[in-house]
Order: C-alpha cells, then sequence, then structure tokens
C-alpha cells in the first residue's frame, strides 16, 4: 500500500478519490447504522416482552395474595358469626339482662374473647356486632350496636340488596365521613343457625386501607407504575401512581374501548398519545377489580440506555475510520492519478509519449488501452497530415488547370473585340461564351460559389457545346429558386455535365439527348440529381468509376467526388446509378449552406 506523503482533508470537489472515499464512508456507516437500528429495537422488543412477562407474574401474585387476604378476613368473620356463644348472646332478649345485670358484663366480655381471639388478626383493627337483642339491646358499646339505628344508613341498604351469605366490603366514608384515617369494612349479615333463612343481626371488621395500600406498593415495577384497586360499584379501595389515571370511569372506559379482559394478560394500549401495559385481573372472594398501567417509555429506559451507549461506540468507531479510509482511498486511487496526468501529457504533446507501466490489474488494463488508443490517435494525427497535403495538392492541381483557362480567357476577349471590328458575330458570339465560361472558371479566386454560379457555368458550357455540335444537347434545369443562393465549392456540376454529353450522348448514333438538372433540399442536405438520356453504362463501369486513378489517369469524377469529401466530409459525394441503353443518374449531395 502506497501512503501520501503528506496527509491532507483538501481532497477536490467530485474527484475519483473524493467518491472513493464518500463510498467507503457510506459502506461502514451503513452496516454500523444498521447494527445500531436493529440492536436498539431488538433490545426494545426484548425488554418488552420481558416487561409483559414480568408484569403478568405480578399481577398474577398479586391478584392471588389479594385474593388470599380477603378470604382469610372472610374466614375470620364467618368464624365469628357461627360462633355458638354469638348466636346464643345475640338471640337473648333485653329483658332478661334488665333482670340479670351480671350477666351483661359476663356476656359482653364473652364475646370480645371471641372476637379477639385467636383468630382474628392485625388486620382487623375492629370488630362491630349489629344485633336486635342481645347485649345491645340493653346497653350500646363500641363493639356492640343496635341494628335498628343502622337500618336506614347507605351501607345497610347495601347489603339488604345483596345475598343472605355474602361478605360486602365497603369504604370508610360509609360509616364515617370525616375520618382521617380511611379504612374498608367488611360487612356480614349473621345467619340464624336453627334458621338458616333469616339472620340475627350484622357483623362489621374494619381493615386499615395501608393493609391493600402495602400489598399493590410492591406491584410498582417501575418508577411510572399506576396501579388502582376498586369495586363493582366503582368506588376505589386505594390506588397509588398517576392520580389522572385511576379515575375509575377512565379506567373502565379504557378497558370497554379495548375489549380487555381481566385474566391478567398486559396488553398495548395509547392513552394521551402515549404508550402504556396495562393489565386487567378480578379479585376472588371479592367484587373487585385490580389494574395495572406501565408507561412504555419506563419499560424502555434500559433500551434507551443501551441505544445511547451504541450511538457513541459507533460514532468514535466512524470518528477514528475517517483517517484510514482517507489513506486507503489515496491509495487506491494513485494510480489512477498517474494514468490521469499520462493523459494529460499525452494530449499536451500530440499523443506522441512512451507507453506508461501501470499494473496488472484493471487499472493495468485499463491504461494499456489508452497507451493502445494514443498509438491510434497519434495515426490518425499523422494519416490528417497527409490527407490535408493532398488536399493542398488537389487545390494545386486545380490552380494549374486554371492558368491556362486565364490566359485563353484574356485571349478570347481579344478575339472578341477584334470580330466586333470585324464584324463577324458567329466568331462574337463563340469569343463571348467561351470568355464567360472560363470567367466563370477563374471565379476571381473563389473556392465556394453559390448554385446559380454553378448552373451558369454549366448553361454555358452546353451553349458552346450546342455551337459547336449544331443545337444536339438540349439542357432542363429543374431547381427551386429558394436554392440559387445555396454555397457549395466550384466546378462541380460542369464536369459531371461535360462527362454526359462525352461518355453519354455523343455515344448515341445520333449524337442528340437530353440533359436534366434537379435540386432539392431536405434534412439539412442539398442534393442536385444530373441526369441524361446517353448510351448508359454497366454495372463493372459503375463500380470503376470512383475508384482511386493510378498514374496520369487524370482526376475527373474521382477528383470532384475526393474534393467534396475532403471539404463536407465522409457523407457527402456523388453516387451513380445507370441503365445500358437508358442513360445515367449522378446524384450529387453537400451540406445546406446559405
Amino acid at each position: 500500500m502506497t501512503f501520501p506523503k503528506k496527509l491532507t482533508f483538501k481532497i477536490p470537489r467530485n474527484s475519483f478519490v473524493t467518491k472513493l472515499f464518500a463510498t467507503y464512508l457510506v459502506l461502514m456507516m451503513l452496516p454500523l447504522s444498521l447494527i445500531l437500528i436493529i440492536n436498539y429495537y431488538r433490545s426494545a422488543q426484548i425488554s418488552e416482552e420481558q416487561a409483559i412477562y414480568s408484569n403478568e407474574k405480578v399481577i398474577s401474585q398479586t391478584s392471588d395474595f389479594l385474593s388470599y387476604k380477603v378470604f382469610s378476613l372472610k374466614n375470620i368473620i364467618d368464624i365469628i358469626s357461627f360462633d355458638e356463644n354469638v348466636q346464643t348472646v345475640l338471640k337473648t332478649s333485653d329483658s332478661f339482662y334488665r333482670n340479670n345485670k351480671g350477666y351483661w358484663t359476663i356476656q359482653t366480655e364473652d364475646i370480645k374473647n371471641i372476637i379477639y381471639n385467636s383468630y382474628t388478626t392485625s388486620d382487623i383493627t375492629t370488630v362491630r356486632l349489629y344485633m336486635r337483642k342481645g347485649p345491645a339491646s340493653f346497653e350500646e358499646t363500641d363493639n356492640f350496636k343496635r341494628l335498628s339505628n343502622a337500618e336506614q344508613s347507605d351501607w345497610y341498604t347495601r347489603i339488604e340488596n345483596s345475598p343472605l351469605l355474602d361478605t360486602v366490603w365497603i369504604p370508610s366514608y360509609f360509616f364515617d365521613p370525616g375520618c382521617p384515617s380511611p379504612y374498608i369494612s367488611i360487612v356480614k349479615r349473621i345467619p340464624d343457625l336453627n334458621s338458616i333463612n333469616k339472620y340475627i343481626g350484622v357483623i362489621t371488621g374494619t381493615v386499615p386501607q395501608s393493609v391493600f395500600e402495602e400489598i399493590i406498593a410492591k406491584m410498582t415495577t417501575t418508577k411510572n407504575t399506576t396501579v388502582a384497586l376498586y369495586n363493582s360499584h366503582n368506588e376505589m379501595i386505594t390506588a397509588t401512581g398517576d392520580s389522572a389515571l385511576t379515575e375509575v370511569n377512565f379506567l373502565n372506559g379504557i378497558i370497554a374501548e379495548n375489549k380487555l379482559p381481566a385474566d391478567g394478560t398486559m396488553h398495548k394500549v395509547n392513552i394521551s398519545k402515549n404508550d402504556y401495559l396495562i393489565g386487567v385481573h378480578n379479585i376472588d372472594h371479592a367484587d373487585w377489580k385490580l389494574v395495572m398501567l406501565v408507561p412504555n417509555g419506563d419499560i424502555l429506559t434500559s433500551a434507551y440506555l443501551y441505544r445511547n451507549q451504541l450511538f457513541w461506540i459507533v460514532l468514535i468507531l466512524f470518528l477514528f475510520s475517517i483517517p484510514i479510509i482517507y489513506i486507503t482511498s489515496y491509495s487506491i486511487t494513485s494510480r489512477l492519478r498517474r494514468l490521469k496526468h499520462h493523459m494529460k501529457e499525452a494530449g499536451s504533446k500530440n499523443f506522441i509519449i512512451a507507453p506508461l507501466k501501470n499494473g496488472e490489474d484493471e487499472i493495468g488494463e485499463l491504461t494499456d488501452s489508452f497507451n493502445t488508443m494514443a498509438g491510434k490517435i497519434s495515426g490518425l494525427l499523422d494519416e490528417q497530415y497527409r490527407l490535408g497535403y493532398e488536399i493542398k495538392n488537389l487545390e494545386l492541381k486545380v490552380l494549374q488547370s486554371l492558368i491556362n483557362p486565364h490566359f485563353l480567357y484574356n485571349t478570347l476577349d481579344m478575339i472578341y473585340w477584334l470580330a466586333v471590328k470585324n464584324k463577324v458575330p458567329a466568331i462574337e458570339n463563340a469569343a463571348k461564351s467561351l470568355g464567360r465560361f472560363y470567367k466563370l472558371s477563374l471565379g476571381h479566386g473563389e473556392d465556394i460559389v453559390t448554385l446559380e454560379k454553378e448552373l451558369t457555368h454549366v448553361r454555358t458550357y452546353v451553349n458552346i457545346q450546342n455551337m459547336r455540335f449544331e443545337d444536339k444537347i438540349n439542357l432542363v434545369v429543374d431547381v427551386p429558386d429558394e436554392l440559387s443562393s445555396c454555397r457549395i465549392i466550384k466546378i462541380v456540376l460542369q464536369p459531371l455535365v461535360e462527362n454526359a454529353i462525352l461518355h453519354g450522348i455523343y455515344e448515341k448514333a445520333d449524337s442528340r439527348g437530353t440533359i436534366t438538372i434537379k435540386g432539392q433540399a431536405s434534412g439539412g442536405t442539398l442534393q442536385i440529381t444530373i441526369e441524361d438520356d446517353g448510351v448508359g453504362m454497366s454495372s463493372e463501369q459503375l463500380s470503376a468509376l470512383l475508384a482511386t486513378p493510378g498514374e496520369n489517369k487524370g482526376y475527373g469524377v474521382w477528383n470532384i467526388n475526393e474534393r467534396i469529401r475532403l471539404t463536407y466530409g465522409e457523407p457527402y459525394g456523388l453516387r451513380f446509378t445507370s441503365t445500358p441503353d437508358e442513360g445515367t443518374c449522378v446524384f450529387v449531395t453537400f451540406p445546406l449552406e446559405k
């Protein structure tokens, strides 16, 4: 690997090294970016899957524990309700206590012992018995209440509307609206064991709200987890987390809208444009519902942290790779720069330069191809020089052919005036026409003339031939006026007309014939056709017409064709068609120039 002598980042705009450098950067950043994106999304997916699994476990275990807690408390109330002593005391009339006051004290103490025996737990802070008879009918205490005083209350109405043996959980504000320490009361009607369809009182157990708060507090798996526990009457038992999310009607709306099952499975929902995982679970042995809401952002916190770490790693790798990529790009393109300098040098020296050796790979093959091309271009330049020399040669020959006409023109002019002086009209016309012919041939040294002048040249030539051969040539010119100003090289049409007369018409038995000249323009090309009705030519004669002449064969048709091609290029020149005994047609094409 060849390293640059001096490391610099001043890279020419749009140079190959710039493009290679950018390509390497893209090729490096693309997989790194894909790795970053894929790892982030995979990490987020795994985090979400783990969160769903763990939260489903949490809500299931919490629901089971709550169910167990509710069932335990319910059993304690049931045990007290079905105790024989409690049943007996609740059935004792108030008259018995009035006549036997000592028994009231004994029985109230017995009942307290039953209430606060080993069956009870610290979860139940107060137990009250509401009775129609029994000790309360004689005298009320904190534990013994007259049922008649409670029958008009809201909480009593609720248990009246429930089945006889059901246990009902009622919030503290039903009993004490201003209570500073919220609690939940477990309420049950005490059935008469001798008549199961009747009840002899009501038992209530007070459970501090903190008992359930401690349980659901353990469900907060993330910082912003929200948990709510409420009953079928849409009364909140306890809640923790975002208060805006613990409104019961709001939670019921979310559950109904998303048709969430109450089996503890976690589902993704969108609340106020934020994603949450939500799980709902019914609590056995109570009419309670446990709802858990976990923000998706909390779940993805670890994924965000992992993404940020990976981003910085990728960025550091990218920054460290820039000089390495630049050095590699510079080294790879060094031979291309060598080829570039070689090409510039070849152009400045007309491609006469020693071949460059530049390796054996694709760049080496490209260099070899350029060396071959340079050699061919050098040869073409030599060929162009040779052709230019030939053009000058042809121009010299044309000039040589014009020297004699120039002398003849001056002589004919003298003859013309002698004929006028001696009154000889025939000689006068002949000398005048011949003088005009050679004057047009000279053309004041011009190489390019108008089509109109070329046609005048032809008419003058045919006029002279008709003087000589008794008007045997009929010339028809059908060229639109708008083409008369088109510019072409001179002395093209007259030699072709001369060939048509000498080698076509005069070879006929009567030496008579017609020459038709037509012109048309199409697609930037001017085409002149010269058609005669002479003896025509065979295919062999046609093929030999434009062949390069050898020594001492003259220039004729070949010379005209070469002059046109050298002046205007390969697409232009002469084309012949001929039929023996019918005639010949010459198609002459020029670029359309005015």
